[in-house]
């Protein structure tokens, strides 16, 4: 299955056909010695003289747009070789020649080959220039930097192979040279399998990886701005527990032999010079184990106020609330809404030396220079509620645990709040009112919820347009009724929708961006909740002094060009 979109570039086989390199009898009889051998084509056509060297590869850089490199002529540096570890390099075919700062020039046998050139960039934090070389004129390189190749070539070996897209991985069982029924976790196939699908992720740059067993196929699905789209490749059935044993052994902290209990554990890499973190969760299901890693990119976590998407009253408002000496800030919302990411956004504005910050989250998921961040350990007793007493022992100035869940947490993290901290958390409700009824529901006072909470903002992220295929539209006159019965200026709004194209995989969003519902707390506020805590009149009264809900916040940022009126109904009504 290709990526939607994705232009296709021709195979060696095509370019013979296509230039007329060779008759039809000379490309069946390389095609079928191919077959036999493992032989690359390329390789094949040179040494039966079929063709030759010169022509070959004058062609090929032609047609896939990319500069060829004749390894003979050039005096390799053995240390430049090494940059790759050898059975990295013979597996993807590929050798460093020149080593220039940060660039790493790598003679490939198909430069094509979106997946090896990530992997080299990963393996070597270098950026990849990729040229075209003939695999035999690689492996003499190899052999002289290291001695020569084993007997059976790992090319020969290799599970996976290129299909006609370098977009592309196909994994199918006629393809695998080893008994599929006995594929080990530390196979060569397996390893770049595991490297295809992490890097996938990263170029699409999403969220989330889920890698599902079924009663018959594996299915690998990626959360993108928000939504799950399956993997432009598929996975053989057989590799199924071989690839939840690899993972597993990356993280370093799983049992390969429990498939029974769930686990956790986390994997790093680096990617262009980047850390990236995964935080992995195995459980056992009916047809094997299923595995979730979410995405932790420290590079592309937000953390500046001003581009968290708040409109300017808003922000203003919620920055006022982040002066204050003591008090509660509540951020709440559904899993996934960007929760953390505001807190730590809110937790970096106010950092100074000057400023005593203690975080207890579960878990840490990105480090911030300058504040302190404990883990949270469910399994031995230690919980929010026992690193917040011990967070008060600790002589803090602001405090954040990174959820309210139990009357425990709430109490302590009030009283902390009343008794000159400032304290922040989240919280699981779908808007800022709901917040007061839930704490009221764990068992916590009136007047200490009163008294304690300073602001509470509720948020969502929705899908912005994509800037590439965004075009004007005309909203119907029920929509532009929608927009006045919330007393929203359309006079100068601009609407967009996106047409879809290959940058958004034919979605037509892009990225996303918040939705806020900052709820401030004032005197009248104060005197309704001593009195009245559910959400209604909470609400009722919260608007009346000036808060915007969240789909009045949302149908804003549709007047901006941000986002869609669709999306915002989907979200936010």
């Amino acid at each position: 299955m290709s990526s939607k979109g994705s232009v296709r570039r021709k195979t060696v086989k095509e370019i013979l056909q296509d230039n007329k390199l060779l008759s039809e009898e000379q490309l069946q009889q390389a095609l079928e010695e191919s077959k036999k051998t493992g032989e690359p084509l390329q390789s094949l056509v040179v040494r039966l003289n079929m063709l030759s060297r010169v022509d070959l590869l004058r062609t090929l850089s032609q047609e896939w747009g990319v500069k060829a490199v004749n390894l003979d002529e050039i005096e390799i540096d053995p240390e430049t070789v090494k940059a790759i570890p050898e059975a990295a390099a013979r597996r993807h075919r590929a050798v460093p020649f020149v080593k220039e700062e940060n660039i790493l020039f790598v003679a490939m046998s198909d430069p094509r080959d979106f997946f090896v050139i990530e992997d080299i960039q990963l393996r070597t934090n270098f950026e990849v220039q990729p040229y075209l070389a003939l695999p035999e004129d690689i492996n003499k390189v190899l052999d002289k930097a290291y001695g020569l190749a084993s007997s059976v070539k790992l090319d020969q070996i290799i599970g996976i192979l290129k299909e006609d897209s370098a977009e592309e991985l196909t994994l199918q069982k006629e393809e695998l040279k080893v008994d599929v029924t006995e594929v080990d976790a530390t196979a060569p196939e397996v390893e770049r399998l595991v490297n295809a699908i992490i890097l996938g992720a990263l170029q699409q740059k999403a969220s989330d990886i889920h890698i599902e067993p079924f009663e018959k196929n594996l299915i690998v699905r990626y959360r993108i701005d928000g939504s799950l789209r399956e993997a432009p490749f598929q996975v053989p059935f057989s590799f199924r527990n071989a690839v939840i044993a690899k993972l597993k052994i990356m993280t370093e902290q799983m049992d390969i032999t429990e498939r029974r209990r769930p686990q956790d554990g986390r994997i790093q890499v680096m990617a262009k010079g980047n850390p990236v973190e995964f935080r992995v969760n195995v459980v056992p299901t009916v047809f094997g184990e299923s595995c979730v890693m979410r995405v932790l990119d420290r590079a592309s976590v937000r953390v500046d106020m001003d581009k968290m998407g708040f409109l300017t009253d808003t922000m203003e408002k919620f920055k006022n609330s982040l002066t204050k000496p003591y008090g509660l800030i509540l951020v709440c919302g559904p899993t996934g809404s960007g929760k953390s990411t505001t807190l730590y956004a809110a937790l970096n504005s106010i950092n100074s030396p000057d400023t005593k910050i203690l975080t207890a989250e579960n878990p840490v998921e990105y480090n911030l220079a300058g504040i302190i961040q404990v883990n949270v350990v469910q399994d031995i007793g230690f919980d929010f509620a026992a690193a917040l007493r011990s967070f008060l022992r600790q002589d803090p100035d602001v405090i954040m645990v990174g959820e309210i869940r139990d009357k425990e947490t709430a109490q302590i993290a009030m009283e902390a709040a009343m008794t000159g901290h400032l304290v922040f958390s989240t919280i699981h409700t779908n808007d800022a009112p709901s917040a007061v009824a839930r704490l009221h529901e764990m068992g916590i006072p009136s007047f200490l919820i009163s008294s304690s909470i300073e602001c509470i903002l509720a948020q969502r992220l929705i899908r912005r347009v994509c800037p590439e295929c965004r075009q004007k539209v005309e909203l119907s006159a029920e929509y532009l009724d929608f927009f006045h019965k919330y007393n929203i200026d359309t006079s100068k709004a601009v609407f967009y929708r996106g047409r879809g194209c290959d940058t958004c995989s034919g979605t037509g969003y892009k990225g996303r961006a918040g939705i806020h519902e900052l709820m401030t707390m004032d005197d009248q506020l104060r005197s309704l909740i001593l009195k009245e805590i559910a959400a209604g009149p909470v609400r009722e009264l919260a608007r009346r002094n000036g808060m915007r809900t969240l789909l009045e916040d949302g149908l804003v940022k549709v007047t901006m060009g941000i986002t869609s009126v669709e999306e915002i109904l989907a979200s936010a009504q």
